[in-house]
């Protein structure tokens, strides 16, 4: 053999990176040229977040064994839109500048005599 000899080091293609206030995965089979995923960790928009996973899991169909479709029952309707009411009052919150504005005639307070 000419040359140098070769160095035997495993490349390391799936870990993590942790700041202290965000988590950056990286797998280089997923995808080469940066993280796949980064994870914000930020304590103000804890429950926002937790809200959004929940109203996804509510939304997602649920499959019998045989592989058919269950029903959404009322009761899921029900759970869905109670989350989803909590959650868009939970971002109005947070985002006071992404309420919609009120549209129509504004009322006037008039005495007709």
């Amino acid at each position: 053999m000419r040359g140098r000899p070769k160095n035997n080091e495993e490349v390391r293609k799936k870990y993590t990176m942790e700041f202290d206030d965000s988590k950056w995965y990286y797998d280089l089979d997923k995808f080469v040229n940066g993280p796949y995923l980064v994870e914000m960790i930020d304590p103000k928009f804890d429950k926002i977040e937790k809200l959004y996973n929940k109203l996804e899991r509510l939304q997602t169909p649920k499959y019998h064994e045989n592989g058919r479709k269950k029903r959404t029952t009322k009761a899921d309707k029900i759970k869905m839109e109670n989350v989803e009411r909590a959650y868009w009052k939970e971002h109005y919150r947070l985002f006071p500048e992404d309420r919609p504005k009120k549209r129509g005639r504004r009322r006037t307070n008039r005495i007709n005599s």
